[in-house]
This record gives C-alpha cells, structure tokens and sequence, in this order.
C-alpha cells in the first residue's frame, strides 16, 4: 500500500512539473503552496529575519518559474527547491558579511589622527559640512542615513518603513558614507567622521 501511494505521489508531482514547464501557472501555485513554508523555515533558521527570508523565498520560486524547463520532471522537485534555497542563503550570508565589513571598515578607516589641528574643524562646522554632503546624496541613501543616524531605526525597521530587504538598506548606507567621504575630501576637509558623529 506505502508502495504504491508513493508511486501515485511521484506521479502527480511528475505530472505537475510536466504541467509547470508547459507553462502552468495553477501547477507553479500548487507547487508554491506546498513548499513554501518550508523554505521560509530553512531560510530564517540560518538568516533570523522574516523579510530576508521571505527574500530567499521569492527568490527560489521566481528561479523555479523562470528554469521551469530545467528541472528533470523524473526527479522530486523538493531537492531541486532546497538546493536553491541553500545556495540562496549562503550568498545573502555572505553579502551581509561583506557589507557588515565594509561599513566596518569605512567607520574605522575614518578616523584619521587628531595631531592634524590645521584641518581640524570644530564639531558644528564639521556637522554643516556632513549636512551639506549629505544633501547631495541620492533619495534612497539619504533617506536611509537619516533614518539610521537622526531617527536611530535598525536596518530591519528601516527596510519595512521604505519597502526594501535590510540588505538592501545596508547597502544603501554604506554607499552613503562613501559618497559623504568622497564629498568632504574633494573639499579638502578632515574627515573624522564616525558612524555616531552625528547623534
């Protein structure tokens, strides 16, 4: 009986990947139902974020939709699911260690010897010129620096207030503080900016 259930299993699935890669979109959403859950539950155990998770799952099935007619209809799609699933995360894991390292190193590169007095500028004439180069950022980094730095929001808070994955909020950083360095530097100023200088 267990025989013969798993061969009527096996071959609805293979039916449904069959019907998949003709173009089903009821075949994809039976599919999408089924597995989802369980790729979220993989993806947050490992990245400890719903909105990053719900990323990894987005992600997975967009790549099913989209390599439909890749995948071998004799094989369980579950294990073609979780290997994306598993690849997925491990570049989000790395790109947040990535980014985490460039904004540390940025903060830390950023403070330069306080030796230098003749470059030095008193704490407000400083804070104008970090407000003047902020001003020339783009809206979604300056929104994003604002947030981070006046408003004290986490990249996760951040991420839900403006619509976008916390990754993407970081990155967003990131390229803010760069831009605010290249900024003061073309100016000639001493750049002993720190992530807190303005708080």
């Amino acid at each position: 009986m267990e025989k013969e259930e798993k061969y009527q299993f096996n071959f609805e699935e293979s039916r449904l990947i069959s019907l998949l890669q003709e173009g089903s979109e009821y075949a994809f959403q039976l599919i999408y139902d089924k597995y989802r859950n369980r790729i979220y539950q993989t993806a947050i155990n490992f990245l400890k974020s719903p909105i990053i998770a719900q990323d990894v799952v987005q992600d997975v099935f967009m790549k099913l939709w989209f390599e439909r007619n890749k995948i071998d209809a004799s094989k369980p799609v579950e294990a073609w699911l979780y290997t994306v699933a598993k690849n997925n995360i491990l570049n989000k894991l790395r790109k947040i260690a990535n980014e985490w390292k460039a904004i540390d190193v940025l903060s830390h590169s950023i403070l330069q010897s306080e030796s230098n007095t003749d470059q030095k500028l008193n704490e407000g004439e400083f804070k104008r010129n970090v407000a003047s180069a902020v001003a020339t950022l783009p809206e979604q980094q300056k929104t994003v620096f604002i947030l981070s730095r006046f408003e004290k929001l986490t990249y996760i808070q951040i991420g839900a207030k403006m619509g976008i994955s916390p990754l993407t909020v970081k990155t967003h950083l990131s390229r803010a503080l760069h831009s605010i360095k290249k900024h003061l530097d073309a100016k000639g100023v001493f750049f002993m900016f720190s992530l807190n200088i303005l708080s």
